[in-house]
């Protein structure tokens, strides 16, 4: 018996618990952490959000784990690089969970490198898998959230304290804002991957199988009936 494609609500419901997770965070912490100004994983550093950002970062982890197991199913060879990046992404994801930063106003701990390296081969696997992906498979939702995501990679990257230009476009008055967009747009992502991380294989047909033909256009250009025919291998 043939099995049918493998389904894929186990890494639609990581980046959709994510989600949540997030949004209740921000909602528990919004009168100390400020969303334009502070990062994502300033919310893991009390206690009423902390288990929120480690359950959502988990969850997400899980929907990259399986957007490279679906991949291993439907695209073995050709879908090879986008299954490693989600996985790399995805090690990222568990140590950022596991090893969380250190308070503001700088990075001081073993832990706290750990983390910001993690993170930032997360933000960089993403967009390549989904871009790779997207253009492979012909997913232009996918292609196009990659692109964004890189884009607003980019722009965190400038606008955060430290960075040459971040003063000279004010990125200390918003670059929490911009990291948000852009881990709102890597979570799509990982959504769009596992809802569609390539073309399902096509079962073989079976013989004796009777399949339908569509209507021809007769001689006189009227259409017939369809038709039932069977497999040459049937009766």
């Amino acid at each position: 018996m043939n099995e049918g494609p493998p389904s894929r609500w186990p890494g639609v419901a990581g980046p959709l618990s994510a989600l949540a997770a997030m949004g209740y965070a921000h909602l528990v912490a919004a009168d100390t952490v400020d969303p334009m100004n502070g990062l994502i994983s300033d919310y893991a550093l009390r206690d009423d959000s902390a288990w929120a950002m480690v359950g959502g970062t988990i969850a997400l982890a899980v929907g990259c784990l399986w957007v490279a197991y679906l991949l291993a199913r439907v695209a073995p060879v050709r879908g090879a690089a986008s299954r490693a990046l989600f996985v790399a992404a995805a090690l990222g994801l568990l140590l950022t969970a596991a090893f969380p930063t250190d308070a503001a106003p700088g990075v001081v701990s073993i832990a706290g490198e750990i983390h910001r390296w993690s993170a930032a081969v997360v933000f960089t696997a993403l967009p390549c898998a989904g871009w790779m992906l997207g253009r492979r498979t012909g997913n232009g939702p996918l292609a196009t959230v990659s692109v964004l995501s890189a884009l607003f990679l980019a722009w965190f990257l400038a606008a955060h304290p430290g960075s040459l230009v971040s003063d000279l476009i004010g990125g200390a008055d918003h670059y929490g804002l911009v990291q948000r967009l852009l881990v709102l747009c890597e979570t799509t992502l990982i959504l769009l991957a596992a809802l569609w991380p390539g073309h399902p294989a096509r079962r073989p047909a079976v013989p004796g199988r009777s399949t339908t033909i569509p209507a021809q256009p007769g001689p006189d250009d009227t259409r017939h009936p369809r038709r039932p025919i069977r497999s040459r291998l049937g009766t």
